[in-house]
């Protein structure tokens, strides 16, 4: 078993290294293809065999990862002062000072490096099958843009794919330090791709903002060492309930806040969107942000009714609320899907910091629904983008008359994260039932309100864009199907029909599929359980009837609208002589929203402050 999981890491990072050196396109799509079987296979192996699995390394391994750690943070250095960007000299400097100190106190006990449960099974499979479709999709996308630097660019994602799955697995925590800012370059490497001014702009300010999550894992390291005498996850879990210092876990929990682009730290992946549309989809879906909710829930049995949990529920449900309603204020399709993705990201770590089973059945929901939807989304603004030249609201105006199984997926997808029964939606409601079990706390109730008034936001922007690509004008009368390439319908389709079959069958899908996840989580499943496509759980259900009268209404509803159609008739205002005039339909702007954003932000680093300093115990 051993062997697999070292499988899962090196073949992408085979794969990767066959892609850049082969000069022929065919072959460089024949290679990723191949990471989609191999990668699931292998996925399914693990998730076969017995676990958790504790893995012990060879002593090489620790020293070859700490010379690793010196040349990356010697790098980072390098190119802050390549391109004199202070913050990131400042930083790299800062967090070699943190690195030498932690080699020197590390006691270096005998004990498994490697980690591998159903939480870890679980973000593999999100890996192997999300995270390789956006990887085949990048070879399309790349041959209409820049076939000469094909090759450069499907590496580094296929080869993120092995580091995200590494990064997973380990349980030492300066290994985890390692990945952590290994996935840090990647997003650098990824981001100024492109070589112009603005994409290594963006690229040095996703590296500084990083790289304090980054010094935030070294003062962890330094203070576990300190309070309790270890360095490893099991070893903090094994703490529960008896617990020196809290310090620690807050510094984790803010490196978790960090690579999640909580506000303040969201302009890292705001900046993101210069990049080629397949580094967003990685990024926001299978790798790099998925880390973030990752590793709440890791810590989630420790810190589960703590002062700290209490506040990382707070902090994170009201970056769910004030992220959505930024994104109201914003034009370009790929920022709205940007700011959407912050937003849910706090929702994630919300339930996680709840940590009862329930909630981490929810953030788990939340995370693989998540990941296939903007995945989805992400990739239909690659086509949007390719083929139909449309980037901001104003292009993708009756989008539906020109392009109307792309506006489809994308409806399937916002959709998803909006209405019943849609696996997103699922989890809000089993979120807003298990904190109504805790009225006696504030942090719960606040939950409630942020779960129900950010719901409500991203309803409306989901609906505003949805309506500005479905309008159509009056005398549109038949569809026309746009012809998309392969590559782009094989990537697409699946991920369409999980979101669509994975809601329909959520009752078996919770119950048996991720209830085992949760129970090796937190110690205990979630009251939940499936009868036919009814989902019950302690003190509700959702009926079978329910969701089927849902997707029923769902496919009724737009036909009726495409297809009725008044012929032979105009549309005239008074006092125009019968003049034939021109409807102009539009949606209401929220752009008077962007003034609040400083008194956001504000309010964002005071919630980082207060985690850190009370929740962490430092006062």
């Amino acid at each position: 078993m051993e062997k697999v999981v070292g499988a899962l890491v090196l073949v992408p990072w085979l794969l990767a290294l066959l892609v850049f050196i082969s000069p022929w396109h065919r072959v460089r799509q024949f290679f990723t293809f191949l990471s989609l079987p191999i990668l699931t296979f292998l996925t399914y192996r693990v998730s076969a065999g017995n676990l958790p699995l504790l893995v012990e390394t060879p002593n090489w391994l620790n020293g070859f990862v700490t010379l690793y750690d010196f040349l990356l943070l010697f790098y980072f250095l390098y190119q802050g002062l390549k391109f004199r960007n202070f913050l990131v000299s400042v930083l790299s400097l800062f967090q070699l000072f943190l690195l030498v100190w932690v080699l020197k106190v590390l006691p270096h006990k005998e004990g498994a490096e490697l980690l591998v449960d159903r939480l870890t099974v679980f973000m593999y499979w999100i890996v192997a099958t999300v995270g390789t479709l956006i990887a085949f999709y990048a070879t399309k996308y790349m041959e209409q843009e820049d076939l000469s630097r094909e090759n450069r660019f499907v590496s580094v994602l296929l080869w993120f794919l092995g580091v995200m799955n590494f990064a997973v697995s380990v349980n030492n925590l300066e290994w985890f330090f390692a990945l952590f800012e290994t996935t840090t370059l990647a997003s650098y490497v990824l981001i100024r791709f492109r070589w112009d001014e603005i994409s290594i702009k963006n690229a040095l300010r996703a590296l500084w903002m990083n790289q304090i999550g980054g010094v935030a894992i070294l003062l962890a390291i330094l203070f576990a060492v300190k309070y309790y005498g270890v360095y490893r996850f099991t070893e903090i879990l094994s703490m529960k309930g008896h617990l020196v210092s809290m310090v620690p876990l807050s510094f984790l929990a803010i490196s978790a806040l960090v690579k999640g682009a909580q506000l303040p730290f969201h302009r890292w992946l705001l900046g993101a969107m210069v990049a080629p549309t397949p580094v967003s989809a990685i990024l926001h879906s299978a790798t790099m942000v998925k880390i973030a909710p990752y590793l709440i829930l890791r810590l989630s049995p420790v810190i589960k009714g703590t002062l700290l949990a209490k506040l990382l529920i707070i902090t994170t449900g009201f970056v769910f609320v004030s992220a959505g309603l930024l994104a109201l204020t914003q034009s370009n399709f790929k920022k709205i899907l940007a700011y959407s993705t912050i937003s849910l990201l706090g929702l994630m770590m919300l339930t996680g910091s709840m940590g009862s089973p329930t909630a981490v059945l929810a953030s788990l929901l939340l995370i693989l629904f998540h990941a296939v939807v903007k995945a989805l989304l992400f990739m239909e603004a690659g086509v949007m983008e390719k083929l139909f030249k449309a980037k901001y609201i104003e292009d993708i105006k009756r989008l539906v008359e020109r392009a109307p199984v792309t506006v489809l997926f994308i409806s399937i997808g916002f959709m998803s994260m909006t209405i019943v029964p849609y696996g997103i939606f699922v989890a809000k409601w089993l979120t807003i039932e298990e904190a109504s079990n805790f009225l006696s706390h504030g942090a719960y109730i606040s939950s409630i309100i942020f779960v129900a008034i950010g719901g409500v936001i991203l309803s409306l922007l989901y609906f505003k864009v949805i309506g500005v690509m479905t309008r159509k004008r009056e005398e549109f009368v038949r569809f026309r199907l746009e012809r998309l390439p392969f590559v782009y319908l094989f990537s697409t389709v699946p991920l369409v029909l999980f979101t669509v079959f994975g809601s329909l069958f959520i009752a078996r899908l919770s119950a048996e599929l991720i209830n085992p996840v949760v129970a090796q989580v937190v110690g205990s499943p979630a009251p939940v359980k499936a009868a036919g496509l009814t989902l019950i759980t302690g003190v509700s259900a959702l009926y079978g009837w329910q969701i089927i009268g849902a997707f029923l209404l769902l496919l009724i509803v737009p036909i009726l609208a495409y297809f009725v159609h008044f012929s032979g008739t105009d549309r005239v205002f008074p006092y125009t002589c019968g003049e034939r005039v021109d409807l102009t339909l539009g949606t209401y702007n929220f752009f008077c929203v962007s003034s609040i954003e400083p008194f956001v932000e504000t309010a964002s680093v005071a919630l980082f402050i207060l985690t850190l300093v009370l929740g962490g115990g430092l006062v």
